[in-house]
């Protein structure tokens, strides 16, 4: 199962609520509960569609390359599917066109993906990462850890 769009926006998560302080692949990794390497990748595909940038040296890591509201999930999913199939690909299939079926089940496919794809795009594009930091706000508090940072303990 495919978890790089989860863990991805954990990671903006977790640094948009930790406001501009640099953090380590470990860390992020801790909280997210995978592997650092898991981490450092997802950061170079995040870094490259321009998401987060990282600072070297002493005290460095990563930091979210612009404000958390201007980030939206269908950015995150945009910058994490390029290296993944298409859910809904059917382009690429090849069936039989001397089969009734098959002859016309690629743009029937299409026709009927194509609401489904639009509004999952549009869901994702009203979610901002600021938001999704609210919502694991709220859900701390409600659990008593107010102010606490997403994983922050591990």
């Amino acid at each position: 199962m495919n978890t790089r769009f989860a863990v991805a926006t954990h990671i903006l998560a977790y640094l948009a609520h930790n406001q501009g302080q640099p953090v380590s692949s470990e860390v992020l990794a801790g909280s997210a509960g995978t592997h650092p390497v898991v981490v450092r990748r997802l950061v170079g595909t995040l870094r490259e569609a321009g998401l987060v940038q990282s600072q070297r040296g002493s005290g460095g890591g990563t930091l979210l390359a612009r404000p958390a509201p201007a980030i939206s999930l269908l950015d995150v999913y945009r910058a994490v599917r390029e290296t993944e199939p298409d859910l809904f690909q059917v382009g690429s299939t090849n069936p039989n066109a001397r089969c009734d079926i098959g002859r016309v089940m690629q743009e029937t496919l299409e026709d009927l993906f194509g609401p489904a794809i639009e509004a999952m795009h549009a869901a994702l594009a009203a979610v901002s990462v600021a938001q999704v930091t609210e919502a694991l706000s709220h859900r701390l508090a409600e659990a008593g850890c107010p102010g606490t940072a997403a994983g922050a303990t591990g």
